[in-house]
């Protein structure tokens, strides 16, 4: 596999959060283990909101054929649209690549991080939480699949995904699961506002409401940071262009 790409580079394209100079942490760490890993001329990361720049990130590239992988989790307008449009113009030749969070083995690598913080998961509910959309909710979704997976294990007592803005929301489900043991991993690809505020505030209000007595609670993190999700990375390479474009 090194061989076909070794003279090409590879180019992570994340969202990004201005507020926080340190959201794209995971992907920079990603992109220093696949640099180190020796499959790609360079590897380079970018983002569409934040410093450097997707096109920036594009420009400090001198590979002929660069491959663009988005670092999201879903295929939606990003993945498709945006990242694409951030790059328009260019003389080079980009290989776009489905995004990481589609990847069918996101619920194995999840199923994994259960089983290393919870030991035998018996009993266990796990629940998947992600953006979702105000605008476009009800889509099937990436992470629906995810937990279908992981439910169908039958490893846990439920599996369930859930979201910030769109129903079934997150908050609510734990609410219903309130009484049981429950593993809570954030299904996003950076550490921004939903993450270090929502996600963050609704785990600490949910844990209050639970009480020193009450069912555990475990925050699992993120999917995003896995050491996993450099393979799912080259996976999605290796998979081709998305729709055959070159």
């Amino acid at each position: 596999m090194q061989g076909d790409w070794c003279k090409d580079a590879l180019l992570l394209i994340g969202h990004g959060a201005p507020r926080f100079a340190d959201a794209g942490r995971i992907l920079k760490a990603h992109a220093q283990t696949l640099r180190r890993d020796g499959y790609f001329a360079e590897v380079a990361t970018g983002w569409l909101s934040g410093r450097p720049s997707a096109i920036d990130a594009l420009t400090s590239l001198s590979a002929r054929v660069v491959h663009v992988v988005p670092f999201f989790m879903e295929d939606g307008w990003f993945a498709r649209e945006g990242v694409p449009a951030a790059l328009r113009g260019s003389d080079r030749t980009l290989r776009f690549h489905p995004p990481v969070g589609i990847h069918p083995d996101i619920a194995v690598l999840a199923a994994a991080r259960v089983g290393r913080a919870c030991g035998s998961p018996t009993g266990l509910s796990v629940l998947l939480v992600g953006h979702g959309s105000a605008r476009s909710p009800g889509q099937r979704l990436a992470l629906h699949r995810h937990a279908e997976w992981l439910a169908g294990t039958g490893r846990f007592a439920r599996a369930c995904a859930a979201f910030l803005e769109e129903a079934p929301f997150a908050a609510d489900i734990l609410e219903e699961w309130r009484a049981d043991p429950v593993a809570v991993l954030g299904c996003f690809s950076g550490e921004g506002g939903h993450v270090r505020d929502d996600l963050g505030q609704m785990l600490r209000t949910e844990r209050a409401q639970r009480g020193v007595a009450g069912a555990t609670l475990i925050d699992l993190g993120l999917i995003a940071d896995d050491p996993g999700m450099p393979d799912i990375i080259l996976q999605q390479v290796a998979a081709g262009p998305m729709n055959g474009a070159a």
